[in-house]
Parts: structure tokens; sequence; C-alpha cells
């Protein structure tokens, strides 16, 4: 398998890890085509239900064996199916190429915030004592 393509799958299964398969297109889901996204559902859902490899490997993101049951799917696939590289090769163009511009804010959370139980506020407490 070609450099590149081992890249994208990488990037494919810790974008799942980190999303979630329901949530992974949301924020680039017009820039990716329906075709593309629903080949992913496709590889990572059974009856309905999301395979085990992918649920194992979003509880536990940081694991390369649980990625790599996840990048063993997608190689199964293209293996069997050529065409699907092409899926593969447009959402590793779109989301190597999601750009988040925030410009003149200071108050801006582009992530998740845990705070484990304390307190948590953006922006400015200016007037409050």
């Amino acid at each position: 398998m070609e450099p590149v393509t081992t890249t994208a799958i990488i990037l494919l299964g810790k974008h799942l890890a980190e999303k979630g398969l329901e949530k992974a297109f949301d924020t680039t889901v017009g820039e990716i085509s329906k075709n593309a996204v629903n080949w992913v559902k496709n590889l990572f859902t059974k009856d309905e239900s999301v395979k085990t490899e992918l649920v194992e490997l979003q509880e536990k993101p940081e694991s390369i064996a649980r990625l790599n049951a996840v990048k063993a799917i997608i190689e199964r696939d293209i293996e069997d199916n050529p065409d699907s590289e092409k899926y593969l090769q447009e959402i590793y163009d779109k989301l190597l190429n999601i750009n988040i511009n925030i410009t003149n804010s200071k108050n801006i959370n582009t992530g998740n915030i845990n705070s484990g139980g304390g307190n948590i506020q953006l922006g400015d407490n200016y007037g409050n004592k």
C-alpha cells in the first residue's frame, strides 16, 4: 500500500476515534461527498450498530492496536474494492485542509473542556467582584 494511502487511513482512523462515526463529518459534510461518507459508515456499521473495532478505538483512542484494527478494516475494503481508494483520498484531502480561522476575538474555545467538576469561564469578568 502506498505511503499516502497509509497516512490517509491513519488520519481517518484518528478522526473517527476523536469524533465518532455519527459526528465525524458533521462540520465537513458539505465538502465531503455523500458517497464517501456512506462508504465510511458502511465500513463501520453492521445491523445498524457500530462495529466493535471502532467502539473500542473510541474508548481508547491512543491505542495503537485498536487503531490498527480499524486500519485493517479500511485496508481490506480497499484491497477488495480498489474504487474505494478515491473516497479515502477525498476524505483525506478534506480533513487535511480543514482550517479554523478566528479573527478579532479572544474568547474562543475550539475543543472540548472537561473541568473535572470545577468552574470554567470563557471571557472577561469585567465589573463582577
